[in-house]
């Protein structure tokens, strides 16, 4: 019987430092999850923000009605300084191809009102206002696959999204 008492001892160390370990790597994988979801919301915010920016400057440029040789290298000033390029590629990185997708095309949406505003188009042209609504559309998409993939709550019924 001498031997029961190191072999439990042995048991117990095995058990202790099995769990502890264990314990450690589903820390370090909820850890490294959290830091995961934290890059995709603040990537997430900043093109946003970007494609916000860039959007109102835009509409800024369309309102000021400029000619279009002013208007063109004024727009593509505007687009080129709105950081929108790197910060689509750091998405491409680190975001599930729902939300890539859905980024690009409102990426190329706003390009593409670009490319109308350095025409010269005022807001009141047509062509303007057909622009600026399939952007809005793509922009709103982009939030709500953005917003599915972080897992933050939004009522359906809310999202307005155009067809």
């Amino acid at each position: 019987m001498d031997w029961l008492a190191p072999v439990n001892t042995l048991i117990g160390a095995g058990i202790g430092v099995g769990s502890t370990l264990l314990a450690d790597r589903l820390r370090w994988r909820r850890d490294r999850a959290a830091l995961n979801e934290d890059t995709r919301r603040q990537t997430y915010a900043a093109f946003m923000g970007a494609l916000s920016d860039v959007y109102q400057r835009l509409n800024v440029l369309a309102r000021d009605g400029r000619p279009a040789e002013e208007a063109q290298p004024a727009a593509h000033e505007v687009f080129a300084s709105g950081n929108l390029y790197p910060l689509r590629y750091e998405i491409a990185l680190i975001a599930p191809w729902e939300v890539m997708d859905s980024a690009n095309q409102a990426f190329w949406r706003v390009r593409d009102l670009r490319d109308v505003v350095a025409t010269g188009a005022g807001r009141q042209t047509p062509d303007f206002g057909r622009h600026l609504h399939a952007y809005l559309a793509a922009a709103e998409k982009a939030q709500v696959a953005m917003r599915r993939d972080l897992g933050t709550s939004w009522h359906e019924d809310s999202a307005r999204m155009p067809e």
